[in-house]
């Protein structure tokens, strides 16, 4: 008897979260989605700790310290198991990254199979461990979405929710990696689901808080960065910034084209790219160390004022930037966050010395310029502007950027977009490869609700036979006709009883098709043009002692999902 409650209990649940604005069960399983990603990202990154520990004793991303045969080699060890990974992997789980994520949540709605999550986890750690010049936060935010889209696949729960998980998911890895919860949630909300909804604010926002209070118990609540306090900036300094902006436009539009061709080049092979990632990096490890990983500590120096000498910042600013756009076209999997903030800080100041010697003023606050670039930088790359300045902001601890930063972002976007024709670069990788993630408004509203959330449940199964008297005592509800073991026609509740008995002649019955209860609106719609039906029998998946089964739960309708829009 319990067992059977509870069945009936979780069929509520997923009837309940089939709704468009189902706001408390969504906020519960966000809170549980940013748990298991929070502690799956904290796993991650300690892992990543322990291997570096292993192979670069001096500290984690010193590569620099490392003997110059063993900056040669790490990256062609990691690339020859990048290989051996993706070679031993099904041809159909070999994506990776943001992208990846975005084009599972438009196309198969947060569905992000086991195996590519499992498979990131594995690629990204070779790829970090190995110096290759790639972020950790892409493979964080497809493990964070996997983690979250694995509790909806599991608990059977409405395609419309898998969407919203995901994201939960997507923002807790943000907010695990870089103790940033509130980039986490607008980063999900602008990059990966690209919507802004309370029913959207409220559950991610609870999967970032409780993935970030979970990374603060472990690692504390000290920003990422360690830097002192910035004055409010002068006059003058606002200008240097705002022409570096014009120039970090089009290094993003660079690093963005750059990117684009190594993966059109790339093509469909995978022994030879990335062997020729692995040599390009090892090449680039041997004659600049400091170019290799993700470079967050030569970002601590740049904010804090360190002295680089020009002509260093030159070099070490172009190949970051080429080789970082190799790697990642040539199929490496890592992120592009981490290595576009370093880009960003090394022209905002690189700039920022350059302005200063040319207007004759003060270079004491060149950090200034370090945290601005940064913020252009990933803006201009992600077309991301909120979420670039929220990382930022929360990284450094310093609101007294976030003028200027407003400003930067506005000029890089405007320069990389308008002038130089360039989209966010997960757009662009979508454009390359011919798929189109934008749906029309209709579809996509659809899919934000699930068809038990219209569906009719007053019904009943008869077979085709039935008596007068029985037919008369059905009329009212919807009358399931069922032949050969499946439904082939339903009687609606408006029908005027017949004497007939043979329901396949009744005058007023509807050709049906029948649909997963996990299916959305859209799903639902669809499938009616294909079919050329006008109402679907929802079918929900039942626990028997025999094993599981699939009955009818209710039946929707095109009038009713026609009426749901328009309303």
């Amino acid at each position: 008897m319990a067992n059977t409650h509870n069945k009936l209990s979780l069929h509520r649940f997923r009837v309940n979260l089939a709704q468009t604005e189902a706001l408390i069960p969504l906020t519960l399983l966000g809170l549980i989605t940013g748990l298991l990603a929070g502690g799956l990202l904290i796993g991650f990154r300690e892992l990543v700790l322990w291997i570096n520990d292993l192979l670069v004793p001096m500290g984690e991303e010193s590569f620099e310290l490392l003997a110059p045969e063993l900056r040669m080699l790490f990256p062609m060890v990691g690339a020859l198991l990048l290989i051996l990974l993706i070679k031993l992997s099904p041809s159909n789980r070999r994506q990776f990254g943001i992208g990846h994520v975005i084009e599972r949540l438009t196309i198969n709605f947060g569905r992000l199979p086991l195996t590519n999550v499992v498979g990131q986890f594995v690629g990204a750690l070779i790829a970090l461990t190995s110096g290759f010049s790639v972020g950790r936060e892409g493979p964080a935010v497809h493990m964070g979405a996997g983690a979250g889209s694995g509790i909806g696949q599991m608990l059977r729960l409405p395609n419309n929710t898998l969407t919203s998980l995901a994201g939960c998911g997507s923002a807790a890895a943000i907010a695990a990696s870089f103790n940033t919860p509130m980039a986490g949630v607008i980063f999900a909300m602008e990059v990966i689901m690209k919507e802004y909804t309370l029913c959207s604010f409220i559950p991610v926002m609870t999967a970032s808080v409780s993935a970030a209070m979970l990374s603060q118990m472990v690692y504390g609540a000290t920003p990422a960065f360690q830097i002192p306090l910035i004055a409010t900036p002068a006059m003058e300094e606002w200008l240097i910034s705002a022409l570096a902006a014009l120039v970090i436009g089009a290094l993003a539009a660079l690093f963005i084209r750059s990117t684009i061709l190594a993966t059109k080049l790339r093509g469909s092979k995978i022994s030879a790219p990335l062997m020729i990632a692995g040599l390009l990096m090892g090449l680039a490890g041997l004659f600049l160390p400091d170019v290799m990983g993700i470079g967050y500590d030569t970002i601590e120096m740049l904010l804090n004022s360190t002295a680089f000498d020009l002509q260093f910042l030159v070099i070490l600013l172009l190949v970051k930037l080429f080789i970082t756009a190799a790697v990642i076209g040539l199929g490496v999997p890592g992120g592009v966050i981490g290595p576009s903030l370093m880009m960003g800080a090394l022209a905002g100041s690189l700039l920022g010395l350059l302005g200063t010697s040319m207007l004759g003023t003060s270079v004491a606050n060149i950090s200034f310029h370090g945290m601005v670039g940064m913020v252009a930088m990933m803006a201009a790359v992600l077309q991301a502007p909120l979420a670039a300045l929220i990382t930022v902001l929360e990284m450094t601890s310093n609101p007294g950027i976030i003028m200027p930063a407003m400003l930067a972002i506005i000029i890089a976007c405007l320069t990389s977009s308008q002038l130089f024709r360039q989209r966010g670069l997960f757009e662009m990788q979508f454009l390359a490869k011919g798929i189109d993630i934008n749906l029309p408004h209709k579809a996509h509203h659809l899919n934000r609700t699930g068809v038990a959330c219209l569906m009719q449940t007053e019904l009943a199964v008869c077979p085709p036979e039935v008596s007068p008297q029985k037919l008369e005592s059905l009329m009212g509800r919807w009358v399931l006709i069922e032949k050969d073991y499946a439904i082939v026609y339903a009687i609606p509740p408006t029908a005027k009883s017949r004497v007939a008995t043979d329901l396949l002649q009744h005058p007023d019955r509807l050709k049906v098709h029948n649909i997963g209860m996990q299916a959305t609106l859209n799903d639902a719609l669809q499938l009616m043009n294909q079919e050329a039906v006008d109402a679907l029998v929802v079918l929900a998946t039942i626990s028997k002692d025999q094993g599981k089964t699939w009955e009818p739960c209710g039946i929707i309708t095109r009038q009713a999902i026609d009426t749901f829009y328009h309303q």
